[in-house]
């Protein structure tokens, strides 16, 4: 053991992270605007505001106008009513309409420009692989490439220890015998 204390085990399980990534979701429950049905909440396709839309080329792009200003900025882009309901549920069907036949008259790149710079909450959706060319992710270096292999930037960053990417991915198996002889001394 180094530094002389008593150690104790480190239980990091994957599942209980992505389960504390739904925290905002249990307590939307606890509160009764989280349903149990799937497709009919705000963030699981039910509102036609938070969700993915057909381009006329056959891309697409998502669109994520939660709060009332990314709304009616959304609408104005589109040239909608401004009155157009952004909560009633009773409406949404007629806006996921509405919003499904707007943006399958134009490609997905007209949307982009048009909705590059604003408040619309309206952006690309990019295949993995053009992903690191997008500007935000280039600009902040979240993908790098080792030895020819594209991969994400380590994640946390740290302004005092930063991390370095100092070889690509591991392939299945390759360090097992370096690790076990790690960990079993």
């Amino acid at each position: 053991m180094r530094g002389g204390g008593p150690g104790q085990v480190v239980d990091a399980a994957i599942v209980d992270g992505v389960a504390h990534l739904t925290a905002m979701q249990w307590g939307m429950h606890a509160g009764g605007t989280w349903l149990d049905e799937r497709g009919v909440n705000l963030f699981d396709g039910g509102a036609p505001f938070y969700d993915v839309y057909a381009t006329a080329d056959g891309r697409h792009v998502a669109v994520a106008a939660l709060e009332p200003q990314f709304f009616a900025e959304l609408l104005a882009r589109l040239d909608l009513p401004a009155d157009t309901p952004q909560y009633d549920r009773a409406a949404w069907p007629q806006l996921r309409e509405l919003l499904a036949r707007r943006f399958a008259e134009q490609p997905q790149a007209h949307w982009a420009q048009l909705f590059a710079d604003t408040d619309g909450c309206v952006a690309p959706v990019l295949p993995m692989g053009r992903a690191p060319a997008d500007p935000q992710l280039a600009a902040r270096g979240t993908y790098l490439v080792h030895d020819g292999v594209t991969q994400p930037a380590p994640a946390p960053r740290f302004s005092a220890t930063p991390a370095a990417l100092d070889r690509p991915p591991a392939l299945p198996g390759e360090h097992t015998a370096e690790v076990l002889a790690d960990w079993c001394g």
